[in-house]
């Protein structure tokens, strides 16, 4: 009996630490949450189009140029599209910018950071990491809408980012052609101020 016992005993211990490992391997990442915004680690295999792509851990980047980044992202709608307009206002880059470049500090290997911002127009929801010595900016959502630019326009377009100078849209090769996705902004970590704010400026 008493070796029964014992080889039960070493069963049940083994048990607890394979389960223990297991809540452990599967324990949800940190959220960071400030100001209306919130910031999660995930996985580079959920991000598609990443071939060739050096990324860079962490991702040390200073206020200045965070907020030269985020102050850089405009957008214009692409039915009757009007005067681009910025992404983030000055007074939510001034709230944001500090917690992204904490968890930009935070990030390693194999991760990305996924965003939502809860803005007074609506939710601004992307993507953001570093390769290659460049911030690749994906946004999904603007003010509460999805990205769309369907070209057989089955579902109606909606907006599409617009580059100033020293950003360029992530290109797709595919088949001898090039097609540039217009809601994936492109650009160096030690980006300038962006002068340039008038509509004569913008690139097409």
């Amino acid at each position: 009996m008493t070796a029964r016992y014992i080889l039960i005993l070493k069963l049940f211990c083994f048990s607890l630490i394979f389960f223990l490992g297991a809540c452990a391997a599967f324990k949800p990442e940190r959220n960071f949450s400030k100001n209306g915004l919130t910031i999660k680690f995930r996985s580079i295999n959920h991000l598609d189009d990443i071939q060739n792509l050096k990324f860079q851990y962490p991702i040390v980047i200073s206020k200045k140029n965070i907020n030269n980044h985020l102050l850089s992202l405009y957008y214009q709608k692409i039915v009757s599209p009007r005067r681009p307009k910025p992404v983030f206002s000055r007074s939510a880059v001034a709230e944001i910018a500090p917690l992204f470049k904490t968890v930009m500090k935070k990030v390693k290997p194999g991760k990305y950071l996924h965003f939502e911002y809860q803005g007074s127009r609506g939710v601004i929801e992307g993507q953001v990491f570093a390769a290659s010595k460049k911030l690749h900016w994906r946004l999904f959502r603007i003010n509460g809408v999805a990205y769309s630019n369907d070209p057989l326009r089955i579902k109606k377009p909606t907006w599409r980012l617009v580059r100033i100078p020293g950003l360029s849209y992530q290109i797709l090769k595919t088949g001898g052609f090039k097609k540039s996705i217009q809601n994936r902004i492109v650009a160096k970590i030690n980006l300038p101020f962006p002068k340039y704010r008038d509509r004569s400026r913008f690139r097409e």
